[in-house]
Parts: C-alpha cells; sequence; structure tokens
C-alpha cells in the first residue's frame, strides 16, 4: 500500500509516453537530422551515432507484434555492436552491416507509421505526428542506402568540397543533407550521384517525395470529411 504513491507518477509516465509515441517520435528525428550537422561540424561523431541509436530505440517503442519487436531488438543489437566496433576498430568491414540492419529497423518504423496514418479513426494528433515522421524516416532510409552504395561503390557520388578525414562519418552526414534535398526536390547540385545505383535511389527518393504529399494530403483530407459527416 505505501509503494502506490511512489509508483504512480512513473505508471503516470509511462502512460503518456504510450500515448505519444509518434509526437517523440517526430521530435527526437528533427533533434537527429538538426543536431547530426553541427555535430559533425563539431567532430562529435560519436555523439551523432548515438542519436541514431536514440532513433532506432523510439522505433522500438511504436513496433507492434511480437516477431516484429524481436526482430527489430536483434536488428538494434546487431547496429549497436556493429556501430561499435567500426568506431572502437576503424575498420570498415563493420560500416555495411551495421547501416543494413539501420535501414531494415527503419523500415519496420514507416510500416508502423503507415499503419497509424491509414488507419480507420478520428484524425487525431498522434496521426499527424504520424504523417511527419513518416516523412521523415523516407529521408533517413534513402540516407542510409546512399551511404552503403558509397561504401560498396566507392565514388558513387561527386561532392563540391572535399570531405574531412574521417570520411565514412563525414559522408554519411552529407548523405543526410543530400537524401532531405532530394526528397524535397531542391536539387542544389552541390552533391552529384554518379553511379547507377545511386542515380536510379535518387530518382525513385525524388517520385516517392512529391507522391506522398499527395497521397497524404488527400488521406487526412479524407478523413477529415469523414469525421465532419458524422
Amino acid at each position: 500500500m505505501n509503494r502506490e504513491p511512489t509508483s504512480y507518477p512513473f505508471r503516470s509516465l509511462l502512460t503518456s509516453l504510450n500515448k505519444n509515441h509518434f509526437a517523440i517520435l517526430f521530435f527526437s528525428l528533427l533533434l537527429t537530422l538538426g543536431g547530426s550537422m553541427v555535430l559533425a561540424e563539431l567532430r562529435l561523431f560519436w555523439l551523432q551515432r548515438l542519436l541514431i541509436m536514440l532513433i532506432l530505440l523510439v522505433l522500438l517503442s511504436i513496433v507492434t507484434g511480437r516477431w516484429i519487436l524481436r526482430v527489430g531488438l536483434a536488428l538494434f543489437a546487431l547496429s549497436l555492436i556493429t556501430t561499435a566496433l567500426s568506431t572502437v576498430s576503424e575498420l570498415k568491414a563493420f560500416v555495411p552491416g551495421s547501416q543494413i540492419s539501420v535501414v531494415v529497423l527503419l523500415v519496420l518504423g514507416t510500416l508502423a507509421c503507415f499503419r497509424a496514418l491509414f488507419g480507420t479513426g478520428p484524425i487525431d494528433r498522434e496521426r499527424i505526428f504520424a504523417s511527419l515522421s513518416l516523412y521523415l524516416l523516407f529521408g533517413l532510409i534513402f540516407a542510409f542506402i546512399f551511404a552503403v552504395i558509397e561504401e560498396l561503390l566507392p565514388g558513387s557520388f561527386h561532392y563540391s568540397r572535399t570531405l574531412s578525414p574521417d570520411t565514412g562519418t563525414r559522408s554519411l552526414t552529407e548523405l543526410f543533407y543530400f537524401s532531405f534535398v532530394t526528397l524535397a526536390t531542391l536539387g542544389y547540385g552541390d552533391i552529384v550521384p554518379l553511379s547507377g545505383p545511386a542515380k536510379g535511389m535518387a530518382i525513385l527518393e525524388a517520385v516517392i517525395g512529391q507522391m506522398y504529399l499527395v497521397v497524404v494530403v488527400a488521406r487526412l483530407v479524407s478523413l477529415y470529411g469523414r469525421s465532419e459527416s458524422k
């Protein structure tokens, strides 16, 4: 009986977290995307990797299904181990494995956002945050796909300025930037895809970026019309 008041704040916190999964995911994504650029300039690459791990943890909290959760936990452990090994030993052989596991985890997160966005029910705050998070997740997924392509096919991208000595981490930061510029179809031209796979993924991302806005707006308008008619 005496433990009840002490545990109540923690239960309240857990309940609040459960009700705001997608809001937490959205702001975590914003923090990671904005902060990674600053951290790269400050050469705090370990903190940049920590932010990415934070995103993966948040994604695990929104994944549903027992087997999907188990796969997600296994991928997170694999990503954590390979990232640590590549950081400590500086062996690039571990980098593609880490990046591929991150891509799969991000895909699992996008599926959870899809279910929330295209499911039944009224438009609420969490559905809006799910739609915003889904857009940012697309950008992250393609950024890591571009990073895998660059690791397996060096020279797949042309950079208008010289990268820092830590080419792997620096290249990932630059590819974050390139991915979201491509997703928004801005096309600044300071990073250019050269290899076939890089060009193909860039085209696919640009098309998805445009189609996503049309489909999501149509979906939200449809749901809003249904809720108003009731």
